[in-house]
């Protein structure tokens, strides 16, 4: 036999707990135990505490800052953490990062993958704000210019390169954008310009020096005046009658003058056709305007420079020569390339590790479409072969179909997921990580928490094949731990052996595991022959027995009625008695149980409900105990609520009516006492136990998940209205 032994103190939520899970034990044993615990027992502390562990960390305790101690054996020696996995409940797929990759590697490595991808990206960003004010080329381009520019394909390379590339030349004056825009380049690459550029530039630039010019280099240009006098002429400005006063004009002049003007200033360019056509192409948009107004801003010297490097067979050079100037001396270039460099073996390392692990992530991947249904995706490695030989990382594709429609994603583009599909994807990691320990033939004790959680029906029962798998591994074990009491009655019903389902209970100081009773059939096992003999179970099995007359007889049935005066405060409650009941009993379930009690079943409903309050320990399912508790919480409201209308209404005699009589009351004491502080309470328990008191064998889940501490600090204040 293989021992696991557990003593745990202040490991978060966990006081102390001290517990002994025995594997081996049974023919054909799947070595599983299965653990019920409500929310806020000791299920998520568990679990965290063996993540701990298996990251060689200490656990803690996070709230009280308490002293922790923690001591796991496995055959008697310190537990090694390679031999635990720990599957969280809360879902780790980190959507919200720009740099989640698709990537299949162990849930581990992939972590650290992304990590280094994420902080790589911080640094990236930042050196493509830096590139985006030098050269003005939009952010969300830059890679792609530059990339393109030097012909290569993976940007930190690229940028490697060219920072390794010496260069002594100065292009401050010079913006990527400006002179690179389509727009530009067209007028660049024109007959035109490249017959004509240098003559045109020549007597452009005498345009500002001439005699009459109305122009100011770097102030008033060509194209700039001729936007404010076109604006001027739409506007009705000279129609108005309006002049206009020039520098150096003796007086203000009308339309046809100024044009006349104007084309005396240009006739140095207009006069030759080729200029001509060059000036209005460089005028004609924004872009090109633009491009106009770098050139009047350089120097002659410069001005050769920009047009013998924008000849058509020199752009390609110049490109590069820009964005080598914007990265020499760019500290944000140099802090990519440290980070990149410190981070390239391990993305490298793990990278080979997803090539290497194909086979076992289409395995996976297999076993994941063949058993979880109704998934609106179907999920593939697409790039197998290619990954398989090393040339590529295994990534991982979704196909999503609809009618005749399909469409393929990557990982990245995924954003339509719901909780249960991406729980479902959180899970596939987890059949690779059991699949890589199979092949390893790795020691390992799974500590699984609430694995079924938002999953449907069919999904829930994919879930329990799979941990069945797991069970069959010689060399695996598993804690599967629950809240959910359905799927902990559905582990026992398919492979988990019954002396390993166990019920969490908590005392004052610590927890204890016991065995789990009557999970299959909790009525048949543990209240049918104890109902004469044990008064709590007596009073908890009167909502079912209720449900079954309702069923088999109808609601006018006389022992239907009167089952009912027992589950509200009506005018019979306070004189029914126990063997009013077990007459009532004996004739629906055929038995002969004494009927000669003279108690009355309202006074031990509300006495047996104090001793369950005052009780330090609470064992098992408590079942039992939370149906009565619900009893007798509903009933003390109703009283409250009807002495308080006899009083408001002055009607002592005042009892409801209504079939519905929590609900009618509720609604009539709101209405005539709008702001009573009561009305908190109250609300509190029409949503936490009304259903639980209409009980049936097909739909006991509910209350059993139900924490009986809600329900005791619940039946106080009830207990407290006034």
């Amino acid at each position: 036999m293989k021992k696991l032994t557990v003593k745990l103190q202040n490991c978060y939520g966990i006081q102390f707990l001290e517990h002994t899970f025995i594997f081996n034990k049974y023919p054909r044993d799947t070595n599983s135990y299965a653990v019920y615990a409500p929310n806020g027992l000791m299920k998520t502390s568990f679990s965290k505490t063996f993540q701990d562990l298996s990251a060689g960390n200490i656990p803690k305790e996070e709230r009280y800052n308490r002293e922790s101690t923690c001591e796991v054996e496995f055959d008697g020696t310190a537990i090694p953490k390679e031999f635990i996995y720990a599957l969280k409940s809360e879902i780790d797929i980190r959507e919200e990062s720009q740099s989640i990759t698709d990537i299949l590697v162990n849930p581990e490595n992939k972590l650290q993958y992304d990590r280094i991808l994420f902080d790589l990206n911080i640094s990236k960003e930042k050196l493509k704000t830096s590139l985006q004010k030098s050269s003005k080329i939009k952010k969300k381009d830059i890679e792609e210019f530059i990339l393109r520019d030097w012909n290569q394909i993976d940007f930190p390379t690229c940028i490697l390169s060219i920072l390794e590339t010496p260069s002594t030349e100065d292009l401050g004056s010079f913006e990527y954008n400006t002179i690179f825009d389509p727009k530009a380049i067209e007028v660049f690459n024109s007959p035109e310009f490249i017959a004509k550029a240098k003559d045109f530039n020549d007597r452009y630039q005498e345009l500002f020096d001439q005699a009459g010019t109305i122009y100011t280099k770097n102030v008033f240009n060509p194209n700039k005046a001729e936007t404010v006098f076109d604006t001027l002429d739409r506007q009705g400005f000279f129609r108005g009658g309006h002049l206009v006063q020039l520098r150096g004009e003796l007086g203000p002049i009308g339309k046809e003058a100024l044009e006349t003007k104007l084309k005396a200033i240009h006739s140095r360019i207009d006069e030759d056709e080729a200029l001509k056509r060059l000036r209005v192409n460089l005028a004609k948009n924004a872009q090109t305007q633009a491009l106009v107004q770098l050139i009047e801003n350089l120097s002659t010297v410069e001005v050769d420079f920009l047009l013998e490097r924008i000849k058509p067979a020199n752009q390609a050079k110049f490109r590069q020569a820009l964005w080598l100037y914007y990265l020499q001396d760019n500290k944000d270039a140099t802090s990519y390339i440290e980070c990149y460099t410190e981070s390239k073996d391990e993305l490298q390392r793990i990278e080979a590790l997803a090539a290497t692990a194909v086979p076992q992530w289409t395995q996976a991947v297999e076993l994941f479409n063949d058993r979880f249904l109704d998934m609106p995706f179907t999920l593939s490695v697409p790039n197998q072969v290619q990954a398989a030989l090393g040339k590529e990382s295994a990534k991982l594709r979704f196909t999503f179909k609809d009618g005749p429609d399909t469409v393929e994603w990557s990982r990245q583009e995924v954003k339509t997921l719901s909780q249960g599909e991406r729980r479902a994807l959180y899970l596939l990691n987890f059949i690779f990580e059991v699949e890589a320990r199979k092949l390893r033939q790795q020691e390992t004790i799974f500590i699984i928490d609430d694995i079924a959680d938002s999953f449907d029906y069919k999904n829930k029962h994919a879930i329990i094949q799979y941990l069945y798998d797991i069970g069959q591994i010689p060399y695996f074990r598993q804690i599967i731990l629950t809240h959910n009491f359905d799927f902990f009655r559905a582990l026992s019903d398919s492979f988990v052996h019954r002396d390993r389902c166990l019920m969490t209970n908590r005392g004052q100081v610590k927890i204890c595991l016991t065995k789990a009773d009557g999970i299959s059939n909790y009525f048949i096992g543990m209240w049918k022959n104890n109902v004469a003999n044990d008064d709590g179970i007596l009073c908890a099995t009167i909502p079912f027995t209720r449900n079954l007359i309702e069923y088999t007889k109808g609601e006018a049935d006389a022992d239907y009625l009167e089952l009912t005066y027992l589950l509200h405060w009506k005018e019979r409650t306070s004189v029914i008695t126990v063997g009013t009941y077990l007459d009532i009993y004996n004739r629906l379930f055929r038995t002969a149980h004494d009927t000669s009690s003279t108690v009355i079943i309202k006074d031990l409903i509300f006495t047996k409900a104090e001793s369950i309050c005052q009780k330090l320990n609470h064992d098992g399912l408590n079942l039992a105990d939370k149906v009565l508790l619900s009893i007798a919480i509903r009933l003390r409201s109703e009283v409250f609520m009807t002495e308080a209308l006899r009083v408001i209404k002055n009607d002592a005699g005042y009892w409801c009516q209504s079939n519905n009589q929590f609900g009618a009351l509720i609604k009539e004491f709101s209405a005539l006492e709008p702001t009573s502080p009561a009305l908190r309470v109250l609300g509190k328990v029409s949503v936490t136990v009304s259903s639980n008191i209409h009980l049936n064998s097909f739909m006991y889940e509910p209350i059993l998940d139900l924490s009986l501490d809600h329900l005791i600090k619940l039946y106080r204040e009830v207990e407290n209205l006034t």
